[in-house]
């Protein structure tokens, strides 16, 4: 499936995997596959199986926010995001997910302020 993200993402659908603690990592690779195609819903569910398997993760936590910001405008989710975003190491992935983020329906403008104020520190 290397190069066909659709057929990618799609298979923990089509066939349950079998993923121990050490590979949460996989989850959150189908989810971000899901958002890039513009499919929240199914970017925070695997974001969520990703999180059964390693809860602490501050990436997987950070990811089923932003996630679950876009597809429901949760002012709590965008809030999550925002603070966890300080502790996110790579930059490029917590702008993209703020920016996931705040595209999300009927955000108060404040809050989505904020989140923009820590996409750019």
């Amino acid at each position: 499936m290397m190069g066909d993200l659709g057929q990618a993402a799609a298979q923990p659908s089509k066939t349950p995997l079998a993923l121990d603690c050490v590979n949460w990592s996989l989850y959150l690779d189908l989810a971000d596959v899901r958002a890039e195609q513009g499919d929240f819903a199914a970017a925070a569910r695997l974001a969520a199986q990703g999180l059964e398997h390693e809860p602490h993760e501050i990436s997987l936590r950070a990811a089923a926010a932003a996630y679950r910001t876009r597809l429901s405008g949760s002012s709590d989710d965008l809030r999550t995001l925002i603070a966890l975003a300080p502790e996110l190491a790579n930059t490029t992935y917590r702008n993209l997910l703020t920016d996931y983020a705040c595209a999300g329906p009927k955000l108060p403008r404040r809050l989505v302020a904020k989140a923009h104020r820590i996409r750019n520190t």
